[in-house]
């Protein structure tokens, strides 16, 4: 045992050397992701993005394990730089969302075509996402707590009045004021952490889950906390409070949102948590959809969790040799199979052992444009799906081959398209597509144009000229329940559409109707939007500012927001709700965008499946 000792003595200079390289290299990685994020959102490219974020799980795999076995300094060092890390994902993460539209990794994009000629008067890209506040690795300490507490007492004398109403409504509304006086508060680092630390306090008191994740937000955004940790301690405890149906629904549905964060910062066993008290949650609700939703995913990050685990000896092999084939092999699978990051995955795979792997990445990191190359690619990943034993390695390999699938057919024709028709009709009934489907990609502006003169401006959807009721078919049939997030920038001109369906009911969502008096959901039992029991007064979009509308459409009924606000909802029969006689569409099964003797422009559309199968029409 003494010589043994001895020989750990004697190897301790080298395996602190060891920690000390994989730190170092960690570090390295680490500002090459943030250099690239800088690129990427100076240039709006999705490609840029991917690489960022590929340059980021390369640290991250450093830092995980030098906080599994380096010494006591270098594990705090490296707790330290997981957070910069996790900071930097949701940065690069929003970014390409901004620009692609879709969250999801695992739908791949179909090629780019050349961009048409412009238009007489284009409406403007998509906005790059906004460049962070300070840099994600010098992120501003939490200020003292003497300073906070003579910025409290300030903070809670300038607003008694809002502060002495103590409702939960009344908490709510003084979370999202405190969050207003926050951006207002920039220069004043000591009063903004209280302001936001306030804004939390109240929305957690509240059981706001939208407005605790946004003061979290702010916050991580300017001082160096762990936002990860802060969010889910704040959703768990609203979690407990909460009693309504809605409001219970609301704090599920946060969990689960969550839940893919913690995942994508490999934090498996916060994710377990939180989703084990969702579902007791969903319970409680009339939800069955949610209910089952919360079930399924919560038996994902369980299995996640395990498999995860059998991951610690890959990942402390990659920190030291990032070229071992085998290791690139494990970390690609894990990250296609298990958490659906195919953009990752794919460039591990290419490094891999496998050779059949190694070929179908290659192949898809070429981005072929081909339909019968794409359809290629979708056999292999659907064979592989069919082999896989496990339920959440087979959900993931079959949700990414329907992608691909989705993605060849509007170029595939004749024998081909029937093909491609009939694996998406059985990759449905294997297992249902969860991820978002960027619909805008869907679009072909010759051929669904139903009124108005549109184009695709790059990524942009745009209304050129005035035209009554100009509207465009997106040629997608939705599934039973869904959700789709519209990002629209009215230039001039009245109302906004969203054209929903359920089944063979088309109806509609009109925003700013009347010459911008009111919105509602119609029509309802035949009648106009003015006479509708469910319309808002007032108005909601401003020309040349882009506005975030989602249309939340569920078995009991549907939900309209506009920038986080709900604005409107209907329940009922959907055997009520029909389309609008000046709006009447060649498929009354699938969705459509369009506006209103105006122009506009449509950066974002996506829908997110909820229950049910949807597909792209024929």
């Amino acid at each position: 045992m003494k010589t043994f000792g001895l020989l750990i003595l004697g190897m301790l200079p080298l395996l602190q050397q060891q920690d000390e390289q994989i730190l170092e290299r960690g570090d390295k990685l680490l500002n090459e992701a943030k250099a690239a994020y800088e690129e990427a959102r100076s240039t709006s490219s999705v490609a840029a993005f991917v690489e960022a974020g590929f340059k980021l799980e390369e640290a991250r795999i450093k830092f995980i394990v030098v906080q599994e076995i380096g010494s006591p300094d270098k594990q705090k060092a490296a707790t330290d730089r997981l957070r910069a890390v996790n900071q930097l994902g949701k940065l690069i993460h929003d970014g390409k969302v901004a620009i692609s539209g879709a969250a999801a990794d695992s739908r791949p994009k179909a090629p780019d075509s050349p961009p048409p000629a412009p238009p007489k008067d284009p409406a403007p890209e998509a906005a790059a996402p906004p460049k962070p506040a300070v840099d994600v690795t010098r992120r501003l300490p939490v200020p003292d707590e003497p300073k906070q507490r003579e910025a409290e007492k300030l903070i809670k004398e300038l607003f008694k009045d809002q502060y002495s109403r103590r409702t939960p409504q009344d908490r709510r509304a003084l979370a999202r004021f405190l969050l207003e006086q926050g951006a207002r508060s920039k220069d004043d680092p000591v009063g903004l952490w209280v302001l936001y630390r306030e804004a939390l306090d109240a929305a957690i008191q509240g059981g706001d889950s939208d407005a605790a994740v946004t003061a979290i937000d702010a916050a991580a955004a300017v001082f160096d906390v762990d936002g990860l940790l802060m969010k889910t301690s704040a959703i768990t405890a609203i979690g407990k409070t909460v009693k309504t149906a809605d409001d219970l629904s609301a704090s599920a549905e946060a969990a689960l949102k969550l839940a893919e964060d913690l995942v994508l910062a490999d934090q498996y066993e916060a994710a377990d948590r939180l989703l084990t008290a969702a579902l007791q949650q969903a319970k409680r609700t009339p939800d069955a959809s949610l209910t089952a939703r919360v079930a399924v995913r919560s038996k994902e990050v369980a299995e996640a969790k395990s498999l995860y685990q059998a991951e610690k000896g890959v990942l402390q092999t990659l920190a030291r040799t990032p070229d071992d084939p085998g290791a690139n092999l494990e970390m690609g699978r894990f990250l296609c199979y298990v958490k659906g990051s195919w953009d990752l995955g794919l460039r591990f795979l290419v490094k891999g052992s496998d050779p059949a792997l190694k070929s179908l990445a290659e192949k898809e990191l070429a981005n072929p444009a081909a339909a019968p190359e794409r359809i290629a690619l979708a056999d292999g990943w659907a064979e592989l799906a069919e082999k896989d034993k496990s339920p959440l390695r087979k959900s993931q390999l079959t949700a990414h081959a329907r992608a691909l699938y989705e993605a060849a057919l509007p170029d595939a024709t004749g024998l081909l398209r029937t093909k491609v028709e009939k694996r998406l009709e059985t990759l449905g009934q294997a297992a249902p597509s969860t991820g978002p489907v960027d619909l805008l990609k869907l679009i072909d502006v010759k051929r669904d144009t139903v009124a108005g003169d549109w184009a695709l401006n790059g990524r942009t959807l745009v209304c050129n000229q005035k035209a009554r009721c100009a509207r465009i078919q997106v040629p997608y049939e939705p599934p039973d329940e869904y959700d789709v997030s519209v990002v629209v920038e009215r230039k001039d001109g009245f109302e906004v559409y969203v054209g929903l369906s359920r089944g063979q009911t088309q109806f509609y969502v009109a925003i700013d109707d009347w010459a911008g008096t009111l919105t509602a959901i119609g029509w309802i039992d035949g009648k106009h939007t003015p006479e509708n029991e469910n319309l808002y007064r007032g108005k909601l979009l401003t020309n040349d500012k882009p506005a975030l509308v989602v249309c939340a459409v569920r078995k009991d009924g549907v939900t309209l927001t506009v920038d986080g606000k709900k604005i409107t909802a209907f329940k009922g029969s959907f055997d009520r709700l029909s389309n609008a006689d000046v709006l009447t569409m060649p498929n009354p099964r699938v969705l459509y965008l369009g506006c209103n003797e105006g122009r506009c422009a449509f950066s974002k559309a996506t829908l997110t499946p909820i229950s049910g199968q949807g597909k792209p029409s024929k």
